[in-house]
């Protein structure tokens, strides 16, 4: 019997959804990877406004903010009614995660200030885009990406501030 009992915990619901928010974590976590490493020396030499956070804050913040979308696309892909309403969650969070990885790109990789803020604001309106996109099919999914879109606003300012300093 008690066999039977690890068997079921291990093939049964729980283990397909501990699979599927892990995938869903590494989807997330993944996906930024693809972004490469850039040299921190530029960023140190920036002038940056008095309000700027320190360094250690970045990940203290972001890894909960990845966390908590790990979390909302599973909801979504476990909620959904049909594949046919996975479409456009989906494909608004693939937007995000682009379009988050591509802002580092410019503004880390090619060190473009100026050029950068066009891709910051495009990346908050695509967490706003998703969260609606969340909404229908689950509400939850829809709230973990608002501390996400809180963040960001602060990150967009910031990157205003960073143009407004050193351009």
């Amino acid at each position: 019997m008690a066999s039977k009992g690890l068997l079921e915990l291990l093939t049964g619901p729980a283990a397909t959804n501990a699979a599927g928010l892990l995938g869903s974590a590494a989807v997330v976590f993944g996906v930024q990877q693809l972004v490469p490493s850039f040299d921190p020396s530029w960023y140190k030499s920036l002038k940056k406004p008095s309000w700027t956070p320190p360094n250690y804050v970045f990940p203290m913040v972001w890894i909960p903010l990845k966390i908590m979308q790990s979390v909302a696309l599973w909801l979504v892909c476990t909620k959904a009614p049909t594949a046919g309403a996975l479409a456009m969650p989906l494909a608004t969070f693939g937007a995000h995660m682009f379009l988050g990885n591509w802002w580092n790109v410019v503004f880390f990789g090619r060190r473009q200030l100026k050029g950068s803020l066009p891709w910051m604001y495009t990346f908050w309106a695509s967490i706003a885009a998703t969260s609606a996109a969340f909404h229908p099919v689950s509400h939850a999914a829809a709230y973990l990406m608002l501390p996400t879109q809180v963040w960001v606003t602060i990150a967009a300012k910031l990157n205003y501030d960073f143009v407004k300093l050193n351009t």
